[in-house]
C-alpha cells in the first residue's frame, strides 16, 4: 500500500503581485513561509569618515532584515534586537503547528490557507476545522437557514512592524483586522506588539483553548465570558480560595498576621496576567480563567528539561482543581 503524499503548501502557491496564496490540508506544512518569507537578523555597519577623509564601516547594534529564502535585504529601518522581538514566519508557523498537535483539536480534517502579503513582509494563516461547526449559536441568514460557521484560526504577523502579532479563534465566516468578526462569535482573540516581553506561544495555546472549550463545553465558555470579575474581584478569589497562600513553617507562624501569610510575588504575577488578558477579554472571568492558563502552562525558565516539565504538570493540576472548586463555581453561577 502507498502511503500518503502529503501536500506541500510551496507546490500549490498562487502569485498575485507581490502577494502568494495557498490552500492546503496540514497544519504541519509551512513550505510556503520556508521558501518565499524566512527572514533573519543581519547585523548594519556605520560609514564614518575620519579627519583624512577616509571611511570605514563601523558595526553597531542595529539590525536589518535579509530574507534568506530569496537572498534580498528587505529596505526597512534599522532595528535595535533589544527592544523588537523578532517572530520570523517560518518559524512561527512550525510554532503553531507544534502546539496544535499537542491538543485535542480534530487536525485530520482541516483546510489552511496561508498567505503572504509584500513579499513577505506581512503573512496570514487560516486554519478552518471542518469537524468543528457553530451548531448550537450559530445565525440565520435571510431566507430562515442555518448560517453555520466552521470554527477557525487566524493568525497575523508582519516582520516590519506594519502589522502587530494578532490571533483570533471562534466559529465565523470572516474577520477584519480591527477585531470585527462577521457570521458568528470570536472564542479568543490577542494582540501583541513586537516587544521584548511579547509570547506567542501562550496566545497560540490560549487560542486552541478556546477552541477545545467551544466544542466541548461552550455553554460554560459563554458562562465565563458574560460574568463580569473586577481586578479587586480576582484578587480577592486568589486570596479566599488560598492559591497564594505560603507554604511551609513561615506561612504557618504568621497565619493569624494579615497579608504574610501570602505569597506577593504569585499574587503579583497573576494579577499582572489578569490586567493584559482583559484588554482583549475585557473584566470577565474568562480573562480569569486565561490568566490562570497562562500562569499554568508558561515558565519563565521552561524547556530546560524534565524538571520544568514536572512543575508545568504540577500547576495544571492546581489549576484544574481550582476552576473545579466550590469558590470558582459558585463565582461562575451568582
Amino acid at each position: 500500500m502507498f502511503g500518503v503524499i502529503p501536500t506541500h503548501a510551496a507546490d500549490n502557491a498562487r502569485a498575485k503581485g507581490a502577494d502568494i496564496f495557498s490552500t492546503h490540508h496540514n497544519v504541519a506544512d509551512t513550505s510556503l513561509y520556508e521558501r518565499f518569507a524566512r527572514f533573519r537578523p543581519v547585523p548594519v555597519e556605520a560609514a564614518v569618515t575620519d579627519e583624512r577623509g577616509l571611511v570605514e564601516n563601523l558595526p553597531t547594534k542595529f539590525k536589518t532584515l535579509q530574507n534568506t529564502a530569496t537572498g534580498g535585504v528587505l529596505d526597512i529601518l534599522p532595528f535595535n534586537p533589544d527592544s523588537y522581538n523578532l517572530q520570523p514566519h517560518d518559524r512561527l508557523m512550525q510554532e503553531q503547528a507544534a502546539r496544535l498537535q499537542e491538543t485535542d483539536l480534530p487536525l485530520d480534517n482541516v483546510e489552511v490557507v496561508d498567505r503572504i502579503y509584500l513579499e513577505g513582509l506581512r503573512v496570514h494563516r487560516t486554519i478552518f476545522f471542518n469537524d468543528l461547526t457553530d451548531r448550537q449559536y450559530s445565525n440565520r441568514t435571510r431566507e430562515g437557514q442555518p448560517d453555520v460557521s466552521r470554527c477557525r484560526l487566524d493568525m497575523f504577523n508582519s516582520v516590519d512592524k506594519s502589522w502587530s502579532f494578532q490571533l483570533f479563534s471562534g466559529a465565523y465566516r470572516d474577520l477584519c483586522r480591527n477585531t470585527q468578526v462577521f457570521g458568528g462569535e470570536k472564542a479568543y482573540h490577542q494582540i501583541q506588539k513586537h516587544t521584548k516581553n511579547m509570547n506567542v506561544g501562550a496566545a497560540i495555546v490560549k487560542g486552541a483553548l478556546g477552541l477545545s472549550m467551544w466544542e466541548g463545553q461552550l455553554e460554560y465558555m459563554q458562562q465565563l465570558r458574560e460574568k463580569r470579575l473586577t481586578m479587586q474581584g480576582f484578587n480577592d478569589f486568589l486570596i479566599a480560595s488560598e492559591f497564594v497562600k505560603k507554604d511551609g513553617k513561615v506561612a504557618a507562624a504568621n497565619a493569624d498576621k494579615e497579608g504574610l501569610h501570602i505569597n506577593q510575588k504569585k499574587l503579583a504575577t497573576l494579577l499582572d496576567l489578569f490586567t493584559k488578558e482583559t484588554r482583549e477579554l475585557g473584566e470577565t472571568m474568562w480573562a480569569g480563567y486565561n490568566a490562570l492558563t497562562h500562569w499554568a502552562t508558561h515558565l519563565p525558565d521552561a524547556n530546560k528539561g524534565g524538571r520544568d516539565e514536572k512543575k508545568r504538570f504540577d500547576r495544571n493540576r492546581d489549576i484544574r482543581e481550582l476552576t473545579s472548586g466550590d469558590l470558582w463555581q459558585e463565582m461562575a453561577a451568582a
